[in-house]
Parts: C-alpha cells; sequence; structure tokens
C-alpha cells in the first residue's frame, strides 16, 4: 500500500512531528511512504536521514496568498497524479483544504479519462488529521466565519477524519451534513524521548546546582502559545508581598522571541527567567524542571505537555483544546483559564510551596502517559483506518 503524507510546513512543530513519527513507522515491508511538504526545514532534514523520500510543494506557505494557493492547489493535484498513492493523509489546516479539494477533483477526471481504457481505477482513500481546528484561532467574526466553512470543506470532502482530542471530536460531531462515522477519536501518543538526569539538563541549560523551584516550558514564540501572560504571571511572583523563589527556563524560538527579550528587560526579569532558544531534541532535557506550564490561548493535543508528563512532571496549562484531555484538574496538574496572569501566578505559588503536591501529580502525569496516550495504539488505530 503506497501512503503519502501531506503538510504545509517543514519546521518541527506538533503536526510536523506526527508525520515524522507515522512515516517512519509505518512497517517498511506493506506501506510504501512519502511525504510531500511545502518549504525546506528540520521535518524535511529529519525525514530523508530516515529513508523516507521527500517531494516539495511549491508556493505553499502558511499565510493565505489566493494566487499561491492556485499554484499549490495545481502542484499538489500533479503530484498525487504522478505519484498515485492509496493513502493521502493530510495534515495540518491550510493542506488540508487544498489537498482534499485537489484529490477529490482528480478523482473525477481520473474516472472521466479512463473511459475506453483498460486502466485501473484509481480511487485513493483521503484521510486528514486534526491537529486542532484552525476556527478556534481568535480572528474577527467574518474571517472566523469563512475558516470554520474551509474546515468544514476539508472534512466533507475527506473520506476519514482523525481526531486528536475530545475537545476537537466534539466540535467535529456538531458539524452539519457530515456523517459523524466519519470521524475517528484516536489520541496522540508518543515515542517517549531519552531523558537525561535532572543534574546533566540543568548543566546543559546552565541552570545553578543550587536553584530550586525550576519552572519551564517549550514554546514556539507565537501569540497562541501565551507566553507574554506567564511574564506577567512570574512578575507577580516576584513581588514585595509574595517573594516567590524560582526560575524560569523558557526553550524555543520564533517570530515573537526578540519582542519577549525585550519585555523580560523592561520588567527587569533578566535574573529570573533563562531564554534557552531553540534547541534540537528538546524534550530530553524536561526532567531539570520541577514543574511544566504551558500558558496557551490555542491548542491541539501538544506533543510537549506529554512528553512532560512521561518526564513525570506536575503540569500547569490553560484550560483550552486538547489540553482538558491531558490535564486532570489538581490531579495531575492544575487548569487555569486562558490570559490570566493572576491564575498562573496562584497556580505556581501553590505548586511551589508544596513538594508534595509536585511529587503526587508528577506521578499521576506519568501513570497517565504511559496508560492512556500511547504511540502503539494510535500507530494500529491509524493501520485499521487506511485499511477499511
Amino acid at each position: 500500500m503506497k501512503v503519502l503524507f501531506v503538510i504545509t510546513k517543514s519546521n518541527w512543530g506538533g503536526a510536523q512531528r506526527y508525520v515524522y513519527d507515522m512515516a517512519t513507522s509505518l512497517p517498511r515491508e506493506n506501506y510504501e511512504v512519502a511525504v510531500a511538504v511545502g518549504g525546506q526545514g528540520l521535518l524535511a532534514e529529519n525525514l530523508k536521514l530516515a529513508g523516507i523520500r521527500v517531494v516539495g510543494i511549491p508556493h505553499l506557505e502558511r499565510d493565505i496568498n489566493f494566487l499561491k494557493e492556485l499554484f499549490s492547489t495545481i502542484y499538489l493535484w500533479k503530484i498525487f497524479k504522478d505519484e498515485r498513492p492509496d493513502i493521502i493523509h493530510l495534515n495540518s489546516s491550510k493542506v488540508g483544504g487544498l489537498g482534499a479539494l485537489a484529490a477529490r477533483a482528480l478523482r473525477l477526471w481520473d474516472r472521466w479519462d479512463r473511459k475506453g481504457t483498460d486502466r485501473a481505477l484509481w480511487e485513493p482513500r483521503v484521510i486528514f488529521t486534526v491537529h486542532g481546528w484552525a476556527f478556534n484561532e481568535r480572528r474577527n467574526f467574518i474571517f472566523q466565519g469563512v475558516i470554520y466553512f474551509l474546515q468544514w470543506l476539508t472534512a466533507f470532502l475527506s473520506d476519514r477524519i482523525i481526531i486528536l482530542s475530545r475537545h476537537d471530536y466534539r466540535q467535529a460531531i456538531e458539524m452539519p451534513l457530515i456523517e459523524n462515522e466519519k470521524f475517528a477519536l484516536l489520541p496522540l501518543g508518543i515515542k517517549v524521548p531519552e531523558f537525561l538526569t535532572p543534574d546533566k539538563a540543568r548543566e546543559f541549560l546552565k541552570i545553578d546546582p543550587k536553584q530550586k523551584n525550576i519552572i519551564g516550558t517549550i514554546a514556539e514564540f507565537t501569540k497562541n502559545k501565551g507566553l507574554e501572560y506567564l511574564l506577567e504571571g512570574i512578575e507577580r511572583l516576584k513581588t514585595p508581598d509574595k517573594k516567590i523563589n524560582c526560575k524560569v527556563v523558557i526553550i524555543g524560538g520564533g517570530e515573537d522571541f526578540e519582542k519577549m527579550k525585550k519585555e523580560i528587560e523592561d520588567k527587569k526579569l533578566q535574573e529570573d527567567i533563562i531564554l534557552a532558544g531553540f534547541v534540537m531534541g528538546a524534550s530530553k532535557y524536561l526532567k531539570a524542571f520541577d514543574i511544566f506550564i504551558l500558558p496557551s490561548l490555542k491548542e491541539g493535543l501538544p506533543y510537549v505537555v506529554l512528553e512532560a508528563m512521561n518526564a513525570g512532571l506536575p503540569i500547569v496549562a490553560s484550560s483550552v483544546g486538547g489540553l482538558t484531555d491531558l490535564v486532570e484538574n489538581e490531579k495531575n496538574g492544575i487548569l487555569i483559564p486562558p490570559k490570566n496572569p493572576d491564575e498562573i501566578a496562584n497556580s505556581l505559588s501553590l505548586l511551589i510551596k508544596s513538594k508534595s503536591m509536585r511529587e503526587k501529580m508528577g506521578a499521576r502525569s506519568l501513570e497517565l502517559a504511559t496508560q492512556k496516550f500511547s504511540f502503539e495504539k494510535m500507530l494500529s488505530g491509524t493501520i485499521d483506518i487506511y485499511s477499511k
């Protein structure tokens, strides 16, 4: 069986990790795998190193540009026509819509084109994995409505839709004119990282060995990650009435990195916050932290929280999207409203003051990660969907 994964960008985010893990884990004796991707980046590089064939998609970018979308759709048509895969597995919102449209149009064209020939009918199955519905991002009302329609159209044109979180699944089954049977809830599973010991991880991140109460996150510096609210929350922890002793480590890069750096300087938090920048294989350093935090405004089912759970960490996270699947409030972490620096400060203060609570929540995190979010379960579930 020939499987073609398709994704918009070649950076190294959650959707890219998903594509890499799936593409490199399908049994080679049963599956011929290729990945079509826009741009050059870590995903394409890592796939090539793993022996996976990569097909470039010219003009494909995350930002909307009508002319480029038209060229990308035409090129997707060409890729599908040349590759003739049995499974077209779409990932990310933009390429989901363009790919589903190109695949459906090409199927109709192939039926017409083969008339009068003995060529076998080509009927690929189109699978779309939802890495967080794009209409959950805050935009103006009209634009949000357009995005909802485009996401609905992607689901309508796809044969099956894989949903990674209960939150997204609940929204999916409310979509009009689409049978619920099209949607498959298949919780994200990860390959457990090889963690460094706390001492070695802290040494790499240049954290003082004597420092206690290390709060950490791994996030791209974009508005959706809510890092500005984390800075405000830490600022509140450092007020004269609290004076909480802690150190914050933020691993990651992105478009807002310099902006965040300046904000840290403006708030005089340089001694309290370490900006580690982008670190390849960042998850292996998670045991450097005592508490993991992700104050996102929008999420699907983030890899990084699953990795933090496998590291046995208590989690503080916004109650948005798939984060509510991962964090059982007051059991393996604390759920907080998004955009709420006061709740960030209060939750961190509570965990910092209680080592026993941190240990109890961390143990529950590890238990949940190993029992409910297994990569093997996700892989076998995906293979079942391919086969039906």
